[in-house]
């Protein structure tokens, strides 16, 4: 009997050893498609997809509550136990890794609609708690009353600023306890950064097109062909006036109603303008007086007009949020010193910590000296930080859904940049495309500004440029996440069967 026990017990501990009992962990994944009837899961580890068995024993769970199987979508970050049998992965339990989570909030953003007691601000959806306020913030620049009190967010302007305070659910909605109302007045930092926007605005090589084919939008400042400048930058404009009218549209589709109001366009000085630069970096960009401007680049890597969308909604979020007239406030340029307190960091970002400031190549120094008292207002108006760049990606989701667009299709196109981020490839051309542009645009100043920063310095100013949410692969990964988790919180009960995708026309458009 005792040698019985010991055979069963070197038998276990063999089929353990073979993994057909035991059980592993993959933490962190990311899954790639889980669709009905769900009955197999594939995930993303290191670049490579992984299928496991989905059975009636499979357990689902979050961090706090229970978890259905429809919830999972592709993009979500989820723990995987599973364990390996007739040589097959079988999911024993998907646990989420990473999802909203519930808690105190404290944003502001903007009254974009109110849906009964459901209002949308930020790219989130707000509910008021019973016994919640809605008060003026009586703030300077707010054009609000302290003391003043609203019953109900019917009662507040569409367009305004709102802070809202309040605790976050799991399912992405939040409970707001107290509200503060700041009217969208046009203040005197906007009024100076939009002059100047404006200001250096250049369009002299620009020619108006006067022969738009009769299908192309024609928007009411019309179409151009040519170069057109800003500040120090110039940018070739796409010789192609069915796409630069095409973007138009898209453009002017998206945009909120308050923010297509003659009230606001008049009173903020904004003029909406969508312009296609021919230039094959992926990215796009907006000034605060309503330009915003799309690569070629960018565009050849969509597959469908929603994805258009979902770049020109997050791009109007910068011009509507204001995030250049926040930006303006906290950082002048107007001070001749400003060269040395930036550029003091410049020894940690080229040799690591412990650099000292003295490691600083004079010739570098005096090239970052002259670049930076050469540089306006405008030519950091499109500049913003990352947590700016994820409130555009919320708000930019919500304008796309807004005018009828599948949000779905704002992560499809996240993951394409993921994919393509990934390559070293195209890395190294987006790299060189970047130098070509510095070469090509007033950066290069008379002085020699490239030529003075030297090779290390001009491989860090082409890595900084290249270091945006469009070419940065950390970056577009986050960013695909972050939307997906949007996807099945605060859009996980909207009805996609009707939303449009537009492949047949982006085809028509753009693709041929």
């Amino acid at each position: 009997m005792k040698k019985l026990l010991i055979f069963c017990f070197a038998v276990s501990l063999s089929f353990f050893s073979n993994g057909l009992f035991a059980q592993s962990e993959m933490k962190d994944v990311t899954v790639a498609e889980f669709s009905p009837p769900y009955e197999s899961i594939t995930i993303l580890v290191d670049d490579e997809e992984f299928e496991l068995v989905v059975n009636e024993e499979t357990g689902f769970k979050r961090k706090k509550g229970q978890l259905l199987a429809e919830e999972v979508i592709a993009g979500f970050k989820v723990n995987v136990r599973y364990e390996i049998a007739d040589g097959e992965r079988v999911a024993k339990l998907i646990t989420l890794s990473s999802e909203i989570d519930a808690g105190k909030l404290n944003f502001t953003g903007i009254l974009e609609a109110i849906d009964g007691d459901m209002a949308f601000v930020d790219g989130r959806k707000i509910k008021l708690k019973k016994g919640a306020s809605i008060e003026c913030s009586g703030k300077k620049d707010c054009n609000c009353s302290k003391g003043v009190e609203y019953i109900n967010f019917g009662e507040v302007k569409v367009g305004n600023f709102l802070t809202v305070s309040g605790e976050m659910t799991a399912d992405g909605v939040v409970e707001a306890a107290r509200v503060k109302v700041c009217k969208n007045t046009f203040t005197k930092e906007e009024e100076m950064l939009r002059a100047s926007v404006e200001n250096s605005y250049n369009g002299a090589n620009l020619v108006k097109v006067n022969n738009v084919p009769q299908e192309v939008f024609n928007p009411a400042n019309g179409l151009y062909n040519g170069n057109i400048k800003i500040g120090t930058l110039e940018f070739k404009l796409l010789n192609d006036i069915r796409i630069q009218g095409y973007v138009n549209l898209v453009g002017n589709r998206i945009l909120p109603d308050y923010a297509r109001d003659p009230d606001y366009t008049e009173k903020n000085k904004i003029i909406w303008r969508f312009y296609v630069i021919d230039n094959p970096i992926p990215n796009a960009f907006a000034f605060p007086n309503g330009m915003v401007f799309v690569h070629t680049g960018i565009l050849q890597l969509m597959e469908n007009e929603a994805q258009l969308a979902a770049v020109l909604g997050h791009e109007i979020a910068h011009v509507t949020y204001e995030h250049a007239s926040a930006r303006f406030k906290t950082f002048s340029l107007t001070n001749s010193g400003m060269a040395i307190k930036v550029f003091k960091k410049l020894p940690n970002w080229v040799k690591g910590k412990g650099a000292k400031d003295t490691d600083i190549p004079a010739a570098m120094l005096e090239g970052a000296s002259l670049a930076l008292n050469k540089t306006r207002p405008s030519d950091i108006a499109n500049v913003f930080e990352k947590s700016k760049e994820t409130q555009s990606d919320r708000v930019g989701l919500y304008y796309m859904f807004s005018a009828g667009y599948d949000v779905r299709e704002a992560a499809r196109f996240w993951k394409i940049m993921s994919d393509v981020t990934r390559d070293e490839k195209f890395l190294d051309k987006a790299a060189a495309d970047a130098k070509s542009l510095l070469l090509t645009n007033e950066l290069n100043f008379e002085k020699g500004f490239l030529s003075n920063l030297g090779t290390q310095g001009t491989e860090l100013l082409v890595g900084n440029l290249l270091e945006t949410v469009y070419t940065s692969h950390p970056l577009t990964s986050k960013r695909y996440d972050d939307i997906n988790l949007l996807l099945g919180t605060v859009y996980k009960d909207a009805d996609m069967e009707t939303a449009f995708i537009g492949k047949e026309e982006y085809v028509q458009f753009i693709s041929q």
